[in-house]
């Protein structure tokens, strides 16, 4: 029996022309990057490996105070402005959105009109340990609303089994797999359910979910991905052209 041998993300050239839909590269925002010369050398390498295109996608929600739909606008301008100015082009091109915590300031973003991709996808996520008071009645009226609802990482929700995942699915509710989970830059569980999640064709897109180069770049390099595992990925990758 001859057992392929595993690649990594950038081996496969999984990367290549690929719009990543979840980032955290503007910098000062939240968690991601804290510097322009950060985000400007975490973008390079980025292109540098194939991505042509990205979102960012900053963290809204109560811990960052400060960020809802205008701030998030202005310091997007302010960045691509300092860019210009600074003459740098070898960066993928860059649009805005945004990813929201479902919690009990989500009405109030909510009511400003939500970050989406294309105008009708919204990238949310939850508290990998609880689901928030009121779940599923929060997806039913955003769906009434208009939005097509992504949920951010999943595999990395606790709180959630196979039944959770199958109905939201059912439910219209479209995954997003953080690709690096195939790796175990979340954890053994993690990757145990995203491989599972993947398996049973469960995601409908996929993102980086970068922060930090110095956290990244290691896992973009390790071997983990089967065959399989590419094919797959290939279809999550041609599917997020629609939100581009």
């Amino acid at each position: 029996m001859i057992i392929s041998p595993k690649k990594s993300f950038i081996k496969s050239n999984l990367l290549y022309n690929m719009a990543d839909i979840h980032s955290h590269i503007l910098p000062g925002l939240d968690d991601g990057t804290s510097t322009f010369n950060e985000a400007v050398e975490s973008l390079r390498w980025l292109k540098s490996n194939g991505i042509n295109r990205m979102y960012l996608t900053p963290h809204i929600m109560t811990e960052y105070f400060k960020n809802s739909k205008i701030y998030i606008l202005e310091q997007f301008d302010i960045f691509k402005m300092k860019l210009r100015n600074s003459g740098i082009e070898d960066i993928p091109e860059l649009k805005i959105g945004a990813e929201y915590m479902l919690e009990p300031a989500f009405e109030k973003h909510k009511n400003e009109e939500l970050l989406s991709y294309a105008n009708r996808h919204v990238l949310v996520e939850t508290s990998y340990i609880t689901p928030p008071v009121g779940f599923i009645s929060i997806l039913e009226k955003l769906m009434e609303d208009g939005y097509s609802i992504v949920l951010a990482h999943p595999e990395r929700n606790v709180y959630m089994d196979m039944r959770d995942y199958k109905y939201l699915s059912a439910e219209g509710v479209l995954f997003q797999l953080n690709f690096l989970s195939l790796t175990k830059a979340y954890g053994r569980h993690t990757k145990e359910v995203a491989i599972r999640l993947l398996n049973d064709g469960l995601y409908k897109y996929t993102g980086s979910d970068f922060h930090r180069l110095a956290h990244h770049e290691s896992y973009y390099l390790s071997k983990s991905l089967t065959k399989k595992q590419t094919i797959a990925l290939q279809c999550l990758i041609e599917n997020n052209e629609e939100l581009w």
